[in-house]
């Protein structure tokens, strides 16, 4: 009976402790699991925060990009016109060149000027019309007015090569500024283009580097979820053993309480036995007679 009930104490001991055990586990997990719980939700924070920067990012990327085709066309058409301009300025140097030479040709045959020239043009006709000329004096001067009606014509061809050069060397003048201008466009809008691609490279690095961080922070959060979720099974395992180690420790109680007892009846069995064989022993109390008989006070 004592082995027994010392078994049983032995035991009950070992179950206190381990039931203690699982209390502070239980305990320690509750509070790992508050500092996880509070740890997740920064993560989700910056997980949000980044999420947005990210979009954000992405959106002046797009922009970038959208600018830096506009560019690019727009690129495309002053290099074209330029070209057009270009060809359009060799053809009229190359008009003009000829325009001037046909102007100086003639400007080189007239050295008369033309009032001049009209005005023996006049004499000549004033001679024909009022003197008596022999046949061979009127066709001389017919023959003169005629040169002289040429040479005016010349004239004429001249003042009109001239002012068609004049034209032209203005409508040169025009495009070549035009040119200029186109030029220095097209060299800003290189320079802008240059600005933009390294803006398009430095986004396009901000966007990556922004992943690569959200993906750690993204896995990161799901690891902590991971953690949580294994707190709580733990907890709910450990809560499952507390209550098993409860039911065996009352058990235990229960038993180590009726071992106890037993072990009382027996004794006082024994002291009542001794007592029989004494000589003034007289008949047994009702009392004496239930533990005799293995009846607890409480039946």
């Amino acid at each position: 009976m004592s082995n027994s009930l010392s078994a049983l104490e032995e035991r009950a001991e070992s179950v206190a402790r381990e039931l203690h055990e699982v209390r502070e586990t239980i305990k320690m997990l509750k509070e790992k699991r508050l500092k996880l719980v509070s740890e997740l939700e920064e993560i989700r924070k910056k997980k949000n925060a980044l999420l947005e920067n990210l979009r954000k990012i992405r959106s002046q990327f797009k922009q970038s990009v959208g600018e830096h085709k506009a560019l690019v066309a727009e690129l495309k058409k002053l290099v074209e016109e330029r070209r057009s301009l270009i060809d359009e300025l060799r053809a009229i140097k190359e008009l003009m060149q000829n325009k001037k030479n046909t102007y100086q040709t003639l400007v080189q045959e007239v050295k008369i000027p033309i009032t001049t020239v009209k005005h023996k043009i006049e004499e000549l006709e004033w001679r024909l019309q009022t003197s008596v000329l022999t046949l061979e004096e009127e066709k001389e001067v017919i023959r003169k007015i005629q040169a002289y009606n040429s040479l005016i014509k010349r004239a004429l061809n001249a003042r009109k090569e001239r002012e068609e050069y004049l034209e032209l060397r203005a409508l040169y003048l025009s495009l070549k500024s035009r040119i200029s201008e186109l030029t220095s466009k097209i060299s800003e809008i290189k320079k802008l283009l240059n600005e933009k691609s390294n803006e398009i490279v430095e986004l396009k690095n901000r966007i990556n580097a922004c992943l690569s961080e959200y993906m750690g922070v993204k896995n990161l959060l799901e690891n902590k979820k991971k953690e949580i979720s294994e707190c709580d099974n733990n907890i709910v395992f450990l809560t499952s053993k507390l209550t098993a180690l409860r039911q065996e420790y009352n058990n235990l109680i229960t038993s180590i309480a009726k071992e106890k007892e037993k072990a009382l009846l027996e004794s006082k069995r024994r002291f009542i036995m001794a007592k029989t064989n004494e000589p003034n022993k007289k008949r047994y109390s009702l009392e004496e007679l239930k533990i005799l008989h293995g009846v607890s006070e409480e039946e």
